[in-house]
């Protein structure tokens, strides 16, 4: 709905009453009435707005002192204990909600009679301030997969206050919860909530189990079993059913699921607030099932166009209009079937990400923006909006758009994730999104797909500068990956921006502080060179973790890189053949397997670029049987650890069944993701997984079928060309062989020095073509992703 409001808060009722009015005119489609007051305010807008002066910036509602401290400080003492026990019992903490300063966490670390004493604001802050103890103090590193505890009994001297740079730490992308953490049980989520304490994390998406709720919703409003079961997708596609954009695909969800989802949202709700960070909970966002046409025929609805090119089956839900009563009525109804959670203000609602609906102009883009808020307002007169920029980015989004959108909602009431800030960033576009606040994210992985890159530089300079202009309405920093356990460095270096005063001086000494807390040794020389080389990308194309190892074969390929062969290949050279016994801790091991891998992926494109040059020559069967044996070597290495293996994704995915229909239906779940994603491969490869026995049983054998096929036309004189832009079927959906080779376990370390070795010097290679921000990608590279694949469309 259209907002009569003028970049304040004293207007919220205004706002409200003007909302109802429409509502209560409602006919067949869009009011008259409001159609009319739409012109002349749309009129007014043009006239009269202008650059929003950041010290009218409304954050009331957003304010952590309110919103963290809904459990006692006493309550938040126990919850913060119990994670810093674990680790040590040399310490005390305080908590006391008066050590906010200017509305933001602070701790305070003071050693003394053999005692860690830790002061802070909130729970979440004191075991921040404990790992910042570990960290700097005692050179230990706790991370996502690994980790490394050095806490000598004579404790490092300390006496420091740190006080956050911002209000909010925010984490997670609505994808992550596909991703990453969908075969995740109570103690997982517990496992991950302490890592999210330890970064001082004070704002996250909280796991809800939405579609218990829907249900429960569905079926009060007339949908049968079938229907609902029809509609509801698969635990592995959720993400994207709540968007809008599939429905149906891997589902139904069996009742085993929705009772795993209640008890984790439950817990996990409760241990964020015992802790005083601030979940965020989901809201309506205008999606609904088709079935909803037959259930209220005299309602309108948008149909949403096909996505990735997914089928009937599974495409073209329904769009809400806004203007509708049952918009409203539906966002109440699912914040009723939630419950009032105390303390719980912040909601996410995304209504338009990668979604593409029938009809679609600014009036419609203004009126859902109204109707989301006036349903969350109606339920929480203190609800604050959030919202992924994602939907912004694209051709359908002009400036005017964005604004109208933004501007429909109060100020301060609406909090926008900035959600690639590191790449992409709209902050300056949106002339920092038109007064509303938003938050600085670091986007960097996509599909949770492996691969060593990252943007140092960048974020250790942008956040910075972002933060200190006089403009600016950025209020926090945050972590948005679509999948985690991967370049866990990258990360560590952003969360520090929360804390840091200005960028890191010296990026290369920092770089060798973090390898020696991850190993316990100086390995200065390996991590400069990765700084130099894998980790320096500033370019603006999407690195999405698709290389030749995990794409679909063909010739149409033009691998690219960033960054000198030379240097990666040096650095394991320097990791490999470190002189000191004290590095082979589980970090050390892990980055010995992930570089390796790293190394493999490169030779593995340049030997690629070898057979395109050789297809018609005597010397491509030897190339053939290189490129082959290459993907062996890689198998090899990543089975010897743990971090590598898809036996543990599998695994996981089948304990989730409480009987075996139920495993099954998870593992095929499990499965699809990771590889066509889709029935018909719609995403295929978009979430792959160099992982062992992905690259033994599914990506080796589809290239060894499409590169003996070239031989056999071949050697038969035939005219090869037919086949060399064809993608061939790869093997079919078996997890046997996956499940038994991820037993397999050996030490990493002589095995990679064996590969070093073997494949450091192979002769007639040449280096991919560098791509920089100087050196461009053309455009349409970029639109595609990190290949230029003309025929890739054609030949699936």
């Amino acid at each position: 709905m259209l907002c009569l409001h003028m970049h304040n808060n004293n207007n919220t009722p205004n706002y409200i009453a003007y909302n109802t009015i429409l509502m209560s005119y409602e006919v067949h489609g869009r009011p008259q009435f409001e159609t009319s007051v739409i012109m002349w305010w749309s009129s007014f807008l043009a006239l009269v707005l202008v650059p929003y002066p950041v010290s009218l910036l409304d954050l009331e509602y957003l304010d952590p002192t309110k919103l963290q401290t809904v459990t006692p400080a006493h309550a938040q003492k126990r919850a913060a204990l119990h994670i810093i026990r674990r680790y040590t019992k040399q310490v005390s903490v305080e908590v006391n909600h008066v050590w906010f300063r200017n509305g933001k966490d602070s701790f305070n670390i003071k050693t003394g009679d053999g005692f860690l004493f830790i002061r802070a604001s909130t729970g979440v802050a004191a075991v921040w301030g404990f790992n910042y103890y570990l960290k700097k103090y005692c050179k230990s590193q706790i991370e996502w997969q690994t980790q490394r505890i050095n806490i000598p009994k004579l404790l490092p001297y300390a006496d420091e206050t740190v006080t956050a740079n911002d209000r909010f730490r925010y984490y997670q992308n609505t994808c992550t919860t596909s991703f990453s953490f969908v075969w995740w049980n109570v103690g997982d989520w517990k496992k991950h909530i302490e890592w999210m304490a330890l970064n001082g994390i004070n704002l996250t998406l909280a796991p809800v189990a939405q579609e218990a709720i829907w249900a429960r919703i569905y079926r009060k409003l007339g949908m049968t079993q079938r229907e609902i079961d029809n509609h509801f997708t698969g635990p592995a596609f959720l993400t994207w059913l709540r968007a809008g954009n599939i429905r149906g695909w891997g589902g139904p969800l069996p009742p085993a699921w929705h009772k795993l989802q209640l008890q984790i949202q439950q817990t996990v709700i409760d241990t964020l607030l015992n802790l005083g960070i601030i979940p965020i909970l989901p809201a309506f966002n205008g999606h609904v099932p088709v079935e909803f046409s037959r259930l209220f025929p005299n309602q309108t609805f948008y149909t949403v166009q096909p996505w990735n090119n997914f089928g009937t089956d599974y495409c073209c839900g329904l769009f809400v209009s806004p203007i509708n009563h049952i918009f409203k009525k539906l966002g109440k109804m699912f914040l009723e079937e939630l419950g009032n959670i105390p303390g719980c203000h912040i909601y996410i609602s995304n209504p338009f990400n990668e979604v593409t609906l029938t009809e679609f102009d600014t009036e419609l883009a203004l009126e859902t923006a109204g109707s989301i808020f006036a349903a969350l307002y109606e339920f929480d007169q203190r609800a604050v909006w959030v919202v992924q920029n994602s939907m912004f980015v694209n051709q359908k989004w002009p400036k005017e758009r964005v604004e109208a959108f933004l501007d429909a909602v109060p100020n301060g009431r609406i909090l926008v994730l900035d959600m690639e800030s590191e790449r992409l960033p709209k902050y300056n576009s949106f002339n920092m999104y038109y007064g509303q606040p938003f938050i600085w994210c670091m986007l960097h992985n996509f599909g949770g797909t492996l691969g060593m890159f990252g943007n140092m530089v960048t974020i250790n300079k942008d956040v910075y500068e972002v933060r200190a202009r006089a403009n600016s309405t950025m209020i926090g920093i945050g972590l948005t990956p679509e999948g985690i356990n991967q370049n866990y460095v990258v990360y560590d270096l952003m969360l520090e921006s929360a804390w840091r005063n200005s960028p890191v001086e010296d990026l290369n000494a920092w770089i060798a502080d973090y390898a020696e807390r991850r190993y316990g040794c100086n390995a200065s020389e390996a991590w400069t060179l990765l700084l130099k080389s894998v980790y320096s990308y500033e370019g603006f194309g999407k690195i999405d973790g698709s290389y030749i190892t995990t794409k679909k074969p063909s010739f149409n390929y033009s691998p690219w890189s960033w960054y000198n062969s030379s240097d990666l290949f040096q650095a394991l050279n320097k990791l490999l053949f470190i002189k000191n016994s004290t590095c082979f801790s589980k970090g050390y091991r892990y980055d010995v397997v992930d570089l390796t891998r790293q190394v493999l992926q490169y030779k593995t494109e340049q030997i690629f670029l070898k057979l395109v040059e050789q297809r018609n020559t005597n010397n491509f069967e030897k190339t053939v049987n290189l490129f082959l044996d290459i993907f062996d070597d890689m198998a090899m290495i990543l089975a010897t650890d743990i971090n590598f293996v898809a036996a543990t994704w599998f695994k996981k995915a089948r304990d989730i069944g409480t009987v075996s229909e139920e495993a099954d239906l998870f593992e095929h779940n499990a499965w699809n993701q990771i590889t066509t994603w889709g029935p018909n491969a719609e995403r295929n490869d978009y979430a792959c997984k160099q992982w062992s026995e992905m690259i033994a049983f599914y990506y080796r054998p589809g290239w060894a079928k499409f590169l003996y096929g070239i031989m056999r036309a071949v050697n038969r004189e035939k005219e090869p060309q037919p086949l060399l832009g064809k993608v061939t079927q790869r093997p079919i959906y078996n997890t046997k062989n996956v499940l038994a080779r991820g037993k397999r376990k050996k030490h990493p370390y002589g095995l990679a020095i064996r590969l070093y070795y073997k494949w450091i010097s192979i002769p007639g290679l040449r280096d991919l073509r560098i791509v920089s921000a100087e050196n461009p990608v053309d455009g349409k590279t970029f639109d595609v992703g990190d290949y230029y694949e003309p025929d890739y469309e054609l030949n699936k």
